[in-house]
């Protein structure tokens, strides 16, 4: 797997399993990231939380996190939901 460390710009498919994205952007959408970022007080990192302890999946506040945007919306993925790159 080649590193993300440098994706600003990019956009991805989001393959994770959780049902958020779908349910709040239909079915296999598009992230496009803007920057690796730290969880700080902000609505998206709410969001970010809320989701991944919902979930009960506490290993995705480890690891490398990205801010982007779905559809005009801010939202924050995990390195490990990002599935292949859109060009």
């Amino acid at each position: 797997m080649q590193s993300r460390a440098n994706i600003g710009g990019k956009k991805f498919r989001i393959k994770c399993d959780s049902k958020y994205f779908e349910m709040k952007y239909g079915e296999d959408p598009i992230i496009e990231i803007e920057c690796e970022s730290h969880l700080e007080y902000n609505p998206p990192t709410f969001l970010y939380q809320g989701r991944i302890l919902a979930e009960g999946r506490k290993e995705l506040l480890k690891g490398r996190i990205y801010y982007g945007h779905v559809k005009g919306s801010g939202e924050f993925i995990h390195e490990s939901e990002l599935g292949e790159e859109v060009t």
